[in-house]
């Protein structure tokens, strides 16, 4: 080990549901896009442990997933890559006796092989469910500090209802704090979560004062001494953790007179409840060949 009790300390005490989310920017080449979250979801795949990016389907794809013929980006460019930034383990040979820090090293994620197919998995439904993943595989294990989101969420019997205080994991405009740990904040579930009609689009509102550069950022449902159970029993726990969905977007209210500040008045968003995420895994497809309409 060459890491120092102080650096396994500092990783210990921070909360490690934030080592699960990342802060994104999309590219093209080497023009910045535009900020926004993802998280990893852990599993087994041909027998070894193995991680996939989770992230929205408009971030991948570049577009408007309401109005796939619209490009995200002012300038027209699509995404063919991800910039994102890795917390080092604190068993790496970067660590010495003098650090105090968590260190990082930036990563780059290709979307699309040379012959332009996605590397990239949506639903298929395609562009109706705003979620898509990359398979990272193992590249990233050992090297990297990664936390699946569903290691940590472990209280699946936490009753999901209307009213529920919720935290989205994210980077708000782009903005962390510590060592690039996401922003928690803090809202509510604003919609009845287990009634999907064709109006709600599979999306549950959720009360949040969310600003861009949130999009793809997990959804956590939190209890610091107890929670309800799905039975109507309650349940003691601290710290009782239950992964809910992927958060979204905000939703598209035009006004008469100002469209974006009619859109901050409403402080609502949309998220995808989680099932969506292993849905893409076992049986999702690729996502677009490159410069493609979906």
């Amino acid at each position: 080990m060459n890491s120092t009790p102080a650096v396994t300390n500092l990783f210990a005490n921070v909360e490690q549901l934030s080592f699960s989310t990342v802060r994104l920017m999309s590219l093209r080449n080497d023009i910045e896009l535009g900020p926004a979250t993802g998280f990893f979801y852990s599993g087994i795949f041909d027998g070894r442990r193995n991680y996939w990016l989770v992230t929205n389907w408009h971030v991948l794809a570049g577009r408007n997933a309401d109005q796939p013929e619209r490009v995200l980006h002012s300038q027209g460019a699509l995404p063919n890559k991800l910039r994102m930034i890795l917390p080092l383990s604190f068993d790496q040979p970067e660590y010495n006796d003098r650090n105090t820090e968590i260190l990082a090293e930036e990563q780059f994620l290709s979307l699309y092989d040379e012959a332009g197919h996605a590397l990239w998995y949506q639903h298929s439904r395609k562009n109706e469910v705003d979620v898509a993943v990359v398979n990272l595989g193992n590249a990233f294990v050992g090297r990297f500090h990664l936390v699946g989101v569903n290691e940590l969420s472990t209280h699946q019997d936490m009753a999901i209802e209307i009213g529920n205080e919720v935290f989205i994991l994210g980077y708000p405009l782009g903005l962390t704090h510590f060592a690039n740990t996401p922003i928690w904040k803090r809202g509510s579930i604003a919609s009845e979560p287990h009634i999907e009609t064709a109006e709600t689009k599979f999306r549950v509102v959720i009360d949040s004062t969310t600003r861009g550069g949130m999009s793809g950022g997990p959804v956590i449902m939190r209890s610091k001494t107890h929670y309800l159970s799905e039975k109507g029993q309650i349940t003691e726990c601290k710290n009782a953790t239950r992964w809910i969905g992927v958060y979204a977007s905000r939703p598209n209210i035009v006004g008469a007179n100002n469209a974006v500040e009619d859109d901050r008045r409403a402080e609502v968003g949309y998220f995808y409840k989680n099932g969506w995420v292993p849905d893409i895994i076992t049986s999702g497809i690729r996502g677009p060949d490159i410069d493609t309409m979906p």
